[in-house]
């Protein structure tokens, strides 16, 4: 998940190889049997979860979690996490499969599975559709401003990346948003895809600058170690959903857009 820091992610990892592993997950079998399949949500992390006006829980993983029961011939029941949670639930068996922006990476899959990508997260760059903007290092420039989030990590990519240009911080997104749309910056560099929930209740056009040389980060679906047949039901089940188009449609829902970085699609997994 993006805007997480080093120190973050390392004292993360420390309090997960600390969780002991008291319960057993669900094998295919028993989910089969039991005709339910227990997926964690997190619902404060919209576009893929959030309460709606009815205090139900939608979004992007809420879709996706739906059809994957659907294809196994079972239901769904969610249980809502953070993003703390996430892991330990793998771990005491209190989910059978977990989302909610579950970033693949070496630090996880010490003590946890993962799935084939559902989506990706990259930092890219969202400005106005007239914008002259190419490339993110036509942003490198004195006269240009962006729009960042204080203590998020694209802060250290702009420094890094693009030291012309002026930087004006905000404190949430939701401020940061509104900020661009009233011109007072010429682009935001983030992972612009969650963006989507802040700008939709604005009239201006916006258009995404991908950065061919950007570290790609593929967020998955989470398992326990060892469930084996669980596992390769999942990838072939994601697989047909991405080749036949549902996990873009469902983006496309959620998110406002088509992923800016698209996930390299192979049959060979």
């Amino acid at each position: 998940m993006r805007a997480l820091t080093w120190i973050g992610r390392l004292a993360g990892l420390a309090c997960l190889l600390a969780v002991p592993a008291v319960a057993e997950a669900h094998s295919l079998d028993e989910i089969l049997s039991a005709k339910t399949l227990v997926v964690g949500i997190n619902p404060n992390l919209p576009p893929l979860g959030s309460f709606n006006a009815q205090n139900q829980v939608q979004g992007f993983d809420v879709d996706l979690a739906s059809k994957l029961g659907q294809m196994l011939g079972v239901s769904v029941q969610l249980v809502q996490v953070n993003s703390a949670d996430r892991v330990p639930f793998l771990l005491t068996g209190k989910a059978d499969l977990m989302l909610g922006a579950l970033t693949r990476t070496p630090a996880r899959a010490q003590v946890i599975d993962f799935s084939l990508p559902i989506q990706t997260e990259a930092l890219s760059a969202l400005t106005k559709a007239d914008a002259p903007y190419k490339t993110l290092q036509d942003l490198n420039a004195s006269n240009v401003t962006l729009i960042e989030v204080r203590g998020t990590t694209p802060v250290d990519y702009v420094k890094q990346n693009l030291p012309k240009a002026q930087v004006t911080l905000f404190d949430t997104y939701p401020d940061a948003v509104r900020a661009f749309e009233q011109g007072r910056g010429q682009a935001i560099v983030d992972v612009v895809d969650y963006l989507s929930t802040y700008t939709e209740e604005y009239p201006a056009k916006t258009r995404v600058i991908t950065d061919p040389h950007a570290e790609v980060d593929y967020d998955c679906v989470g398992l326990a170690f060892g469930n084996e047949a669980l596992k390769s039901w999942l990838n072939v089940a994601l697989y047909a959903l991405e080749t036949d188009g549902f996990l873009n449609d469902n983006y496309k829902k959620w998110f406002g857009m088509s992923a800016p970085y698209p996930i390299p699609v192979s049959p060979y997994f």
